[in-house]
């Protein structure tokens, strides 16, 4: 199987087929946040998510009535609307298998509050909504908090006695339906007109489950007390963890040119196979860095132990024998791409790692390649003026990773990779780089929403 191509395409989760068809995201943006550097890190999350969704159409808004004209006259049929605020984890990706059951003929879904006698609540943090509906309905409000005690009469809504969340949080039922009654209430919580017209209608109005709500988060960020929120942001920010499979595709057939210093991030086995595919030469430096040191310390481990087979049970050995570093793993479900990328290089890469690979000179390095202007020194360094020996480099997914992402905006990233790429330039037959690629997609036609979709977004 010498330099047999690796068929198996990477497949990123979030591929548009996780929503309902003809459903785009709608980001509904927030000036009640109190906190200006709350504020700050929620607008850089909305930069993270819609490039990380980009093959998902997106529009934004900062009102909700206005967020959904524009969906309906961009031609969207549905709307998944996203506040400002929100933390998805793998909300969207969860929710795939909803559609066609649980939410199935859904005109709304969302956070369905009992308010008792102020009537219902729907919270605006993450909401999904049948457009040609809400159009068929005359465009209807969402309706504001009005808590000045105005009496109403309201829907009367049946309500399951199974609750959401905690035993004590009642007024978060699993179901609600509507009725031919009505109700006397007194204010009105956001939500109230909107959920009003699809009750009058006796149209099904989902809620979302315990399984989506552990998908996401909302920092509450109109509160002053959202820092609890808040500092599960910082504790996922400062969390150590280790890619133990790669999450993107690997290249397969080995370059025509040789390297001198190869340069790579210590997810998977990344800096082994660009090693491998890059041609580093017998002698020549492999330096694995990441900013995470539970990485760096997996790619020193992997140097001293590995025998180049086997990959899944090599780090699940591992785990077992070194469970408080194991926990740290993540990605453990896709080991087996890793296995069938080893075996698609063949016997080749087993002789090479047990020969050329451990004449290398290794460096291991907590790094962080957002220091442009040391890593451009070093770079520089590394240059051989005397042959056509090249340096390699690979970033990953540093300049769109969640993390990097939270402390830095889209702006300053798509600034320091274009840095990057100008430095190269200057040196055309020197470096050979892989992984930056964030300005390339930003400027791609087919996502065309992407460069300025938000209005602090200026590059």
């Amino acid at each position: 199987m010498k330099n047999a191509k690796h068929e198996k395409v990477w497949k990123f989760d979030h591929t548009a087929d996780k929503l309902p068809d003809n459903c785009g995201i709608g980001w509904l943006l927030n000036d009640k946040i109190k906190d200006k550097a709350t504020e700050g890190i929620t607008q850089n999350l909305l930069d993270f998510y819609s490039f990380k969704y980009r093959r998902i159409p997106q529009i934004q808004a900062n009102e909700f009535v206005k967020l959904c004209n524009i969906a309906y006259d961009t031609g969207f049929k549905k709307l998944l609307i996203c506040k400002q605020g929100i933390i998805l984890r793998n909300f969207i990706e969860k929710s795939k298998e909803y559609w066609n059951t649980q939410y199935k003929d859904c005109v709304i879904v969302g956070h369905i509050l009992d308010r008792k006698h102020r009537w219902w609540q729907i919270h605006p943090q993450c909401m999904f909504i049948d457009l040609e509906w809400w159009v068929a309905s005359g465009r209807p409000e969402f309706g504001e908090n009005q808590f000045d005690d105005i009496d109403w009469t309201a829907p009367k809504i049946r309500r399951s006695e199974v609750t959401l969340g905690k035993k004590d949080q009642v007024y978060n039922p699993t179901e609600i339906w509507s009725t031919n009654e009505t109700v006397q209430a007194s204010g009105k919580w956001q939500g109230h007109n909107l959920l009003r017209v699809a009750m009058e209608q006796g149209k099904k109005v989902g809620i979302w489950n315990d399984e989506l709500r552990e998908g996401k988060e909302y920092l509450y960020g109109e509160m002053m007390d959202h820092y609890e929120k808040l500092f599960q942001v910082g504790a996922d920010l400062w969390d150590a963890r280790w890619y133990s499979a790669n999450t993107e595709s690997l290249d397969t057939i080995k370059k025509d040119h040789k390297c001198k210093t190869v340069y790579s991030t210590s997810g998977g086995i990344s800096p082994i196979a660009n090693a491998y595919i890059n041609n580093l030469e017998e002698g020549g430096k492999l330096v694995a860095y990441d900013i995470d040191p539970v990485a760096v310390h997996m790619q020193w481990y992997i140097s001293n132990n590995w025998d180049g087979r086997n990959w899944s049970k090599f780090v699940k050995d591992y785990k077992k024998e070194n469970p408080i570093i194991g926990n740290r793993f993540v990605c453990e479900k896709d080991l087996p791409f890793n296995d069938e990328y080893i075996e698609g290089l063949g016997e080749d890469f087993v002789k090479w790692w047990n020969t050329t690979y451990q004449t290398f000179k290794h460096e291991f390095r907590v790094t962080d390649i957002m220091a442009i202007a040391r890593m451009k020194r070093e770079l520089r360094s590394e240059i051989d003026e005397d042959s056509d020996r090249k340096v390699f480099i690979d970033v990953s997914n540093a300049f769109n990773y969640e993390i990097n992402s939270i402390l830095y905006s889209k702006n300053i990233r798509l600034r320091l990779e274009n840095d990057y790429i100008d430095f190269f330039n200057k040196y055309p037959d020197k470096f050979v780089a892989r992984g930056f690629d964030i300005n390339k997609v930003n400027q791609d036609p087919k996502f065309s929403y992407l460069p300025k979709l938000f209005p602090w977004q200026n590059i």
